[in-house]
C-alpha cells in the first residue's frame, strides 16, 4: 500500500552533537563547525581517535519528568525520550497528543550497557549462604534497577506513558536499518487507518568501549560513532496545523534482503528501484541522495555498488552528502536523521554537497530526496521523499 498521498511527515525533533534541530545540524554542517569532543569524555578509550561525537544526557527537567525515571532507563532510554518531547513539544507543537489513535514506532541500537564484572559475580556466588552480605553486596555493586535499565522496551514505556501514546506501536532492533523500518511501518499504520498520527523516531547507541566491540567484530571501518536520537510525526494528509513546520510525504519505498557480500549491492538496487515505482518517479526524478553512514568497509562497498547502478547511467548525478562529519555515526538514528535534514531542504528547495573540504549548499534541482539504510547483516530500506510545503 502506498502513502503517498495520504500521510503527511512533519513535526522534526533532532538531537545530535550539532544542536537541537534540523537547522543547526544544516547550518552546522554548511559552517563546518567542530562537533567532536576529546575522547575524555568517553566512559573508556575508543580506538584510532581523539574525539568522538557525543551529546549530554539530558537530565529530569530537560525531559519533563520525575527523577525516579532517570532510575528506570539508561541513556539510550532518555536520549530517545528528549527526541519525542523535541518533536512533539518544541517550537512546531501542535494540539493534543495522545490517546488510542496515536502509534509509537522505534529504532533503537542493541543494549550496551556493562553487565556485573565477574568479580562481582563470583563475590555474590562466594557469600551465597549469607543472605545479610549477598544483600550487602548487592546494594554496593548492583546499580538500582538494573534489570529494567537493560531492556530497551523501556525507551518505547516511557514515551508512550509521557505522551499518552497508546495505539498501535513497533519496535526494531538492533542496526541502521531499524529507524527507516519504523518510519515505513508507522506511515503505513496511518494510511491503513490504524493509527490516526503515529510518532516515529530512532536513537543511537551510546558511546562506550563495548560498542566497540560490537562493531569490530561486524568489519568495522574506522568510522567514528556519534549519539544522538531523531523523531517525528507521521499525520493523515490534512491534519496538520499549518505552522510553517517543514514537511514531506512518504512518496515511495523499499525493502529488501542481501545477506551476503556478493548479493548486498543487488539488493540495495531493488530496494531503490521499489521505492522509485512507489513514488512514480524514475532515477532522473531525485535531486539528492543520503547514503547511510555505514560502519562496515563490506556494507560502505555494496551502497557504493548499487548507486552506480542506479544512478550511473544519468547525465548529471544528483549529489549524495552524509552528515557525519557533523554526527558521527548514529546507528538506526543515523537514516532517520536523513529523513529530517531532507526535510528541512525540501521545505526550502535546498539541498547539502560535499565540496571537498567543505560542504556546500545548493538548488534542489527536482523535488524529491532519496535516503537508504543499510543494516550489517543484509537488511535494506530504500525511502523516496517529496515536499509537500510548509
Amino acid at each position: 500500500m502506498t502513502t503517498r498521498d495520504t500521510v503527511r511527515l512533519t513535526a522534526p525533533g533532532l538531537y545530535t552533537a550539532a544542536g537541537t534541530d534540523p537547522g543547526a545540524l544544516w547550518e552546522a554542517l554548511v559552517a563546518g563547525k567542530d562537533t567532536g569532543r576529546p575522547s575524555e569524555f568517553l566512559a573508556g578509550p575508543w580506538p584510532e581517535t581523539d574525539t568522538a561525537f557525543l551529546v549530554d544526557d539530558p537530565d529530569a527537567a530537560t525531559l519533563g519528568v520525575h527523577r525516579r525515571v532517570l532510575r528506570t532507563s539508561e541513556k539510550q532510554a532518555r536520549m530517545a525520550l528528549y527526541g519525542a518531547r523535541l518533536a512533539l513539544a518544541g517550537p512546531g507543537a501542535r494540539g493534543p497528543v495522545g490517546g488510542p489513535g496515536w502509534g509509537l514506532y522505534l529504532g533503537l541500537p542493541t543494549v550496551d550497557e556493562e553487565l556485573l564484572r565477574f568479580g562481582a559475580l563470583d563475590r555474590l556466588h562466594r557469600a551465597a549462604d549469607s543472605p545479610q552480605e549477598v544483600a550487602a553486596l548487592f546494594a554496593r555493586e548492583v546499580p538500582p534497577f538494573s534489570g529494567l535499565s537493560h531492556l530497551n522496551s523501556t525507551a518505547a514505556a516511557h514515551i508512550s506513558a509521557v505522551f499518552g501514546l497508546t495505539g498501535a506501536m513497533a519496535a526494531y532492533s538492533p542496526f541502521s536499518d531499524a529507524g527507516l523500518e519504523a518510519l515505513i511501518d508507522g506511515a503505513l499504520s496511518v494510511a491503513e487507518g490504524e493509527n490516526a498520527a503515529a510518532v516515529v523516531g530512532a536513537v543511537s547507541p551510546k558511546v562506550h568501549p563495548l560498542l566497540f566491540a560490537q562493531y569490530e567484530e561486524l568489519d568495522w571501518n574506522g568510522a567514528v560513532p556519534g549519539e544522538g536520537a531523531a523523531f517525528l510525526l507521521a499525520e493523515r494528509a490534512g491534519d496538520g496545523t499549518g505552522d510553517g513546520v517543514p514537511a514531506a510525504r512518504l512518496a515511495g519505498y523499499g525493502r529488501a534482503f542481501g545477506a551476503t557480500e556478493g548479493d548486498r549491492a543487488e539488493a540495495i538496487a531493488e530496494a531503490v528501484h521499489a521505492a522509485l515505482e512507489t513514488a512514480r518517479t524514475d532515477a532522473a526524478g531525485i535531486g539528492w541522495v543520503l547514503p547511510d553512514a555505514v560502519w562496515s568497509a563490506a556494507g560502505a562497498r555494496a551502497q557504493r555498488a548499487a548507486l552506480d547502478r542506479v544512478f550511473g547511467a544519468l547525465a548529471h548525478r544528483p549529489a549524495e552528502f552524509t552528515s557525519e562529519r557533523a554526527t558521527g555515526v548514529l546507528g538506526p538514528a543515523h537514516p532517520l536523521a536523513h529523513v529530517l535534514l531532507a526535510l528541512h531542504g525540501l521545505a526550502g528547495g535546498r539541498r547539502l554537497a560535499d565540496g571537498g573540504d567543505g560542504v556546500r549548499e545548493e538548488a534542489l534541482p527536482e523535488p524529491r530526496a532519496l535516503v537508504l539504510a543499510c543494516g550489517a547483516r543484509g537488511q535494506v530500506c530504500a525511502v523516496v521523499l517529496e515536499g509537500v510545503g510548509k
